[in-house]
């Protein structure tokens, strides 16, 4: 089977899994809001994608990384292009998500990218090279 058969296979998969997932129409309409553009459901209306941080494929469906497979190319996470709903939003990204109020509280802004780096910064540690016991920055 070529790349480019199992390129077309995944994106077919990928958008029957996002039509299962977003069940029966609404009244009124196919999902659209008031100005007739769709509005997403959840997660699962993005596509998997490439996360830069982690260097792992993210399942947006599962909120879960996993190895890429080889020979496939997928956009990044941060992507404007990923989906016609625009770049991924940060309650997708399963170590972003938990510390979303925090974020909120602190004034944290920014495009996804930024706010998941300040985030990080937050909840930094540092482990020992030999035990790997990890233990918060100090600051």
């Amino acid at each position: 089977m070529s790349s480019l058969s199992v390129c077309v296979l995944f994106v077919c998969v990928q958008f029957a899994v996002s039509q299962v997932s977003r069940g029966p129409p609404r009244a009124g309409g196919s999902g659209a809001d008031d100005d007739g553009f769709p509005t997403p459901s959840g997660c699962c209306d993005w596509p998997s994608c490439f996360d830069e941080r982690t260097q792992l494929c993210l399942d947006t469906c599962l909120m879960a990384w996993s190895q890429c497979p080889k020979k496939l190319f997928l956009m990044t996470c941060y992507s404007e292009y990923m989906s016609p709903f625009g770049a991924l939003p940060l309650q997708c990204f399963p170590d972003a998500a938990p510390h979303m109020e925090e974020a909120e509280e602190l004034g944290i802004t920014g495009t996804a990218k930024e706010v998941r780096l300040a985030v990080h910064k937050l909840n930094g540690k540092h482990c020992h090279p030999k035990t790997g016991i990890c233990r918060p920055d100090e600051d």
